[in-house]
């Protein structure tokens, strides 16, 4: 292929392999060029048809675990149990078909949590096979990430196609909450969690409708990023809205605290840097005289308001370190979990049926999993912000044409901080699916895979044909 000299640049691609974007893209192409490449490659909304646009309407709630603890659902929610093995070839073609940045840490993991953990867990809490592996079945969504990957690359979305859909379930999410919320009975509302998980009634928190929020606080966290650009009325409107919903009746507290963190970290960051430094020494004076005349009284108060709640998870963290700390194997390699259908019991271990890993965060992981699992665990989280803030991802070729699907992606990198967040309190693997998917987004978005030969192009371009490309004078490799 003839370059330079006054010739005409092309792009071309190398024969047996399909061309994805890569990271051996000059970083002096423009975010321009980029957008053409993606198209060029199969990712226009002209190369996705209708059935790949419904197709990924009814696998991302699936891959985002919507109904995975949903028992209202349903055929939905028994689905959701069965999704990662029903798209295990998606997740085998992405693990050996496609590759990866992060290829090798899922699979490490996926080892560690689907092997090791169940074999320690007959080895300290004296489970059957069986219930070895059934105590699995939480960890397998992790899988997702592979199967994501693989989905999109063999139907090619483009990133605006992308937003629009995630931007719909989040729309859809909210005004489905308020739909339920006016039309549904209060008689519907149950105490007892095996009754509804939708629906619930606490004595702290009232009548609650428990929504999957993937959806919904993502599409939050993108208006955040579109008032960091262009501070319209309108998304500030429209954030307020969807979190006085969250606040009126989905009332997860861990959750709005991190959304609200996550919010205010975003438009810190994107302030001017003089103003930035007043909105500094603003808030430390601010914290400094909240924390003597309101923090003391307030904790008091949120202890009295989280009431059983605080009780419990308290109760949890004393059994959670007294069992790691009698063995350092245990708090090395962790003990495994057990499951309702176990022959032996909670009661068995702990003299209580009230000890809730999923409600102490990390200590819980670390009970399950040990450091090393943790460790692993938290080796997902840094590997999604490395795709959202690291220095190869803000390098101007990986950088979106379109603002908006710009915004989305960079939703995508907060959601995973959001994810983090969260996991102070909530465990890190109670819906491990979530921080999957939105990793394999981030990655597809921002170009950190490539495909091997076995896919075939969706492009009607032929081998030898070459694409024009304007500005420069050489090859262009993706």
């Amino acid at each position: 292929m003839r370059t330079g000299g006054g010739k005409k640049a092309v792009l071309s691609r190398r024969r047996g392999r399909v061309v994805a974007p890569g990271p051996a893209v000059d970083a002096a192409i423009s975010a321009d060029l980029a957008e053409r490449v993606l198209a060029t490659s199969g990712g226009a909304d002209r190369s996705t048809g209708r059935l790949e646009i419904l197709l990924l309407v009814a696998a991302l709630p699936m891959f985002g675990q919507v109904f995975h603890y949903i028992i209202d659902a349903g055929p939905f929610y028994y689905l959701s149990k069965a999704w990662p093995f029903l798209t295990l070839p998606l997740a085998l073609h992405g693990a050996f078909r496609l590759s990866g940045r992060h290829h090798p840490l899922y699979a490490i993991v996926l080892g560690y949590v689907i092997g090791i953990t169940p074999a320690l867990s007959m080895l300290w809490l004296g489970n059957a096979f069986i219930d070895a592996f059934g105590t699995t079945i939480k960890v397998w969504p992790i899988t997702y990430y592979f199967s994501v990957l693989s989905t999109l690359a063999l139907l090619r979305p483009s990133p605006d196609l992308l937003r629009r859909i995630l931007l719909s379930f989040g729309v859809a999410t909210f005004l489905l909450m308020w739909l339920l919320w006016l039309i549904v009975p209060r008689t519907h509302y149950a105490v007892d969690a095996t009754q509804s998980k939708l629906f619930m009634y606490e004595l702290e928190r009232g009548y609650r409708i428990y929504m999957p929020m993937v959806f919904g606080v993502l599409s939050l966290l993108y208006l955040v990023r579109r008032m960091s650009v262009s501070p319209r009325l309108l998304y500030v409107a429209l954030y307020l809205a969807g979190l006085m919903t969250m606040v009126l009746i989905f009332k997860q507290r861990i959750s709005i605290l991190a959304l609200l963190l996550i919010s205010a970290w975003v438009l810190y960051r994107n302030l001017p840097k003089l103003l930035r430094s007043l909105v500094t020494l603003g808030l430390g004076i601010g914290v400094l005289v909240l924390a003597i005349t309101v923090l003391i009284p307030a904790v008091e108060a949120l202890e009295k308001s989280l009431g059983n709640s605080l009780s419990i998870r308290a109760r949890s963290l004393s059994l959670a370190f007294d069992y790691m700390l009698a063995d350092v194997w245990r708090w090395l390699f962790g003990v495994g979990s057990i499951t309702r259908f176990s022959a032996v019991t909670l009661f068995d271990l702990f003299g209580t049926d009230h000890f809730y890993l999923a409600d102490i965060g990390w200590v819980g992981i670390v009970f399950e999993y040990g450091v090393v699992g943790a460790l692993l665990i938290f080796g997902l989280y840094v590997a999604g912000l490395r795709d959202a803030y690291g220095r190869r991802a803000r390098a101007p070729e990986r950088q979106l044409a379109d603002p908006r699907a710009e915004a989305m992606a960079a939703a995508l990198g907060d959601y995973v901080l959001f994810l983090l967040a969260a996991s102070a309190v909530y465990s890190a693997v109670f819906t491990p699916g979530e921080l999957a998917t939105v990793t394999a987004l981030l990655v597809y978005l921002r170009g950190f895979w490539s495909t091997q030969a076995a896919m075939g192009p969706r492009t009607t371009l032929q081998p030898d044909e070459h694409v024009p490309v304007p500005g420069r004078g050489g090859v262009v490799r993706l």
